[in-house]
């Protein structure tokens, strides 16, 4: 009796486990934002083989594939249950329907409910990430006027052991002019939504836009690797929030008319370094922009000299930091070479810029600048090539009416052996003409070749580019790794925006790579380039993902900016 009842609960287990074989797929929620994560999950009850899942092409995984089962038996049915659940977010806003998945059963192929998802706009305060790990993009400021500062931070919250980090997406910032910050590595913590998480920035970019309208900033992507007490190690890509910035325009009312664009709150100052001076001796007229803005780019001042003045492009030195804000001191020296006598005026030295605290226009006055000229030294030989007509009156014989007697012996020449007529005369009569003309020649051909700055940049731009490597060279011999790739990237980026006329807005990769395509450089070259400024963008603020020798990087970026020279057309 007890082997019979043994058989016949043996066929009941058996006939309940097969009709018990149910495919169910569920979410956490219907309605989300877009990029907002929620779980999805699919559970079988009962054997199966072959799961195919549902076309997931309108969301992202973030994480997954998490694997549970369990066993049970109740009212003499044995009921197995295998699930497999993702954390997923939509990429874009609508209304969209997560199909069946299928699974193979006995032979027979059954298929799960479909689902349908609401997504609505994201909020521009959402993260991508989970309970444990998020990554959030915050910025001072919504809303900016167009070269006002605006600092954007990226920020890893955390509740759980991290054991791995890295960058696979860097944000983009279309439309700004950037300049980076130092992150501050220091651990803090924060409240979101009532749950308490540590803090650490990851980048820091003060950026300034360029162009008026509604700006947006792409999310950094980073693949993260976790400690979980449930799942053991888990790997996920988490990605920050997009932010956009409406940029204003700055007010005509009441713009000065010598304004250049300069934005911020600024100090002002106008120095010569003598009031008295010779003609043909020169003097340095210095400005120094100081304070906190966009100094960086402020425009040398437009300064009317007196047309008796030879000047020459100003000598331009910055020392700016970047600590709490884009701050410092802009000083432009003015070489100016007066070229003749007299008493001369400088005058409309204001300096204007924009104080978008205030929301309005300052002034800053300058004096007016007299500058008395003596007359140059005759004997100099600058003053020999300077024509003055006070001169004139200066003209003295210099010969008299009796001459030395010569005493030497006398030089004796052929009958009929003239110079007048002679080869050499024609070549003497000929000569200055053809000199002339040469003169011309070079003289036409070097003004149009500088004539196109962007030409004449673009041949200077390597003896530039090894200038700026020669400050990389010194944080090499120092082993300082985070300012030696700065000044790798500033070294490339400079030769680039040289090479290539690229306006510091529009100085980015997307745009170097079609240039450089365009200039018929090869996809080698340019995956080189692109990986070498990804490895300095990454060292600012994920050193763990840069390795390698810094002699080795900075050889190969020397020879990367003369391979680009020699391939491009």
């Amino acid at each position: 009796m007890k082997r019979i009842a043994a058989i016949l609960f043996f066929i009941s287990a058996l006939t309940g486990l097969s009709l018990a074989q149910k495919f169910t797929a569920a979410v956490s929620k219907n309605k989300v934002a877009v990029g907002e994560p929620f779980q999805i999950q699919f559970t079988l009850s009962g054997g199966g083989s072959g799961m195919k899942l549902p076309n997931l092409n309108d969301f992202e995984v973030y994480q997954g594939p998490f694997q549970s089962s369990s066993t049970s038996i109740t009212n003499n049915t044995i009921t197995q249950s295998t699930s497999i659940a993702y954390v997923i977010g939509a990429k874009k806003e609508g209304k969209f329907v997560i199909g069946p998945a299928s699974v193979n059963v006995n032979g027979n192929t059954i298929q799960s409910n479909a689902i349908i998802i609401e997504v609505s706009k994201g909020a521009s305060a959402a993260a991508t990430g989970n309970e444990n790990v998020m990554v959030r993009a915050v910025v001072n400021k919504s809303k900016a006027y167009i070269g006002e500062e605006v600092t954007v931070t990226f920020k890893l919250y955390f509740r759980v052991d991290i054991l791995a980090l890295n960058v696979t997406s860097m944000p983009s910032f279309d439309g700004f002019f950037l300049q980076e910050a130092k992150s501050n590595q220091n651990q803090v913590t924060e409240t979101v939504d009532g749950v308490t998480y540590a803090v650490t920035e990851l980048k820091r970019t003060f950026a300034i836009p360029q162009r008026t309208g509604r700006l947006g900033i792409d999310p950094l992507e980073v693949d993260c690797t976790v400690r979980r007490s449930a799942f053991g190690t888990v790997s996920s890509k988490i990605r920050s929030n997009p932010l956009s910035i409406e940029v204003l325009p700055l007010p005509e009312a009441g713009k000065p008319p010598g304004f250049a664009g300069a934005v911020g709150d600024y100090n002002y100052k106008v120095e010569l370094s003598g009031d008295k001076v010779k003609a043909n001796e020169a003097l340095n007229l210095v400005v120094t922009i100081s304070g906190k803005g966009n100094l960086k780019l402020v425009e040398a001042p437009k300064i009317g000299f007196p047309e008796d003045f030879e000047t020459y492009d100003p000598k331009v030195k910055e020392n700016l930091s970047a600590g709490a804000g884009m701050s410092g001191s802009k000083t432009f020296d003015y070489l100016v070479i007066p070229r003749h006598e007299g008493d001369y005026k400088i005058s409309n030295l204001d300096f204007s810029f924009f104080n978008p605290a205030k929301n309005e226009y300052v002034t800053i006055p300058a004096p007016e600048l007299n500058i008395h000229v003596d007359k140059g030294d005759a004997n100099s030989s600058t003053a020999a090539n300077v024509y003055s007509p006070a001169n004139k009156t200066e003209v003295r014989e210099l010969g008299t009416d009796i001459r030395y007697i010569k005493t030497q012996d006398p030089e004796l020449r052929a009958k009929n052996d003239y110079f007048f007529g002679s080869g050499a005369f024609w070549t003497a009569l000929a000569g200055p003409f053809l000199l002339f003309f040469l003169f011309l020649f070079y003289r036409r051909r070097s003004m149009e070749q500088n004539k196109d700055a962007v030409a004449v940049k673009s041949r200077q731009a390597t003896k530039m580019a090894k200038k700026r490597l020669s400050a990389a060279e010194q944080h090499l011999r120092s082993l300082n790794r985070e300012l030696f790739y700065l000044e790798i990237s500033q070294a490339l980026y400079g030769y680039l925006s040289d090479k290539l006329n690229i306006s510091g807005a529009d100085l980015n990769k997307g745009t170097i790579t079609e240039m450089l395509r365009a200039r018929s450089v090869s996809e080698t070259t340019i995956a080189q380039l692109v990986s070498t400024l990804d490895n300095c963008e990454f060292a600012r603020y994920a050193p763990s993902a840069v390795s390698g020798d810094l002699n080795t990087t900075y050889t190969s970026t020397v020879e990367l900016i003369t391979k680009i020279e020699n391939e491009i057309k």
